[in-house]
């Protein structure tokens, strides 16, 4: 369904959800489905860019949004704003759709109608991933980062950053991100 499908789902809990649906509560949200903001585009397309160019030739590779994730604990697959895999690619087909299952850096651009999922229900299936070490939220309403880090023992620390030149340091794949870098050209 989802290869021949006009828009991308999410499947959490047994249920299938348009992509972006704020509440999770399986109804279609037409403006939910219908694109993310000029900000959050530009935060996404900024995070995608400089993480890219910080990370040649480290071995590891930056995906965008079309890119699904697959959590195997919850039977779920996401599709995350910016994610990064380090080494190989593991891959489960289904179907013509391929499922990624080791991501290491995963980043969402948060916006009015899916800042409290992308905190909460997202950041919890994510964490479940075992290769997720570094799970950075951008706000785009204003210059704002929240860095949650998995430390060797498994537990996760938390820092933000408000200031705009500031830094955001993912220690998984030894990269520091300005705040200059991740908000540049966006107008708040």
């Amino acid at each position: 369904m989802e290869h021949a499908s006009e828009f991308k789902h999410e499947f959490v809990d047994g249920q299938i959800y348009p992509w972006g649906h704020p509440d999770m509560l399986g109804m279609y949200d037409v403006q939910a489905m219908s694109g993310a903001s000029l900000p959050h585009n530009i935060v996404t397309s900024n995070a995608n860019f400089h993480l890219g160019n910080h990370l040649r030739g480290k071995g590891c590779r930056v995906f965008g949004s079309d890119m699904r994730v697959y959590i195997p604990l919850t039977g779920t697959y996401l599709y995350p704003d910016t994610l990064v895999v380090c080494g190989k690619p593991e891959i489960q087909q289904n179907g013509k759709m391929d499922l990624l299952l080791n991501p290491v850096v995963i980043i969402e651009v948060l916006s009015d109608s899916t800042s409290d999922y992308d905190r909460s229900g997202k950041f919890m299936r994510y964490r479940s991933i075992e290769s997720v070490k570094d799970y950075l939220l951008l706000d785009s309403r204003s210059i704002r980062a929240e860095l949650y880090s998995r430390t060797e023992n498994g537990q996760w620390t938390f820092s933000e950053v408000l200031d705009p030149a500031g830094t955001v340091a993912l220690g998984s794949v030894d990269t520091v991100l300005t705040m200059a870098e991740l908000y540049e050209d966006v107008q708040l």
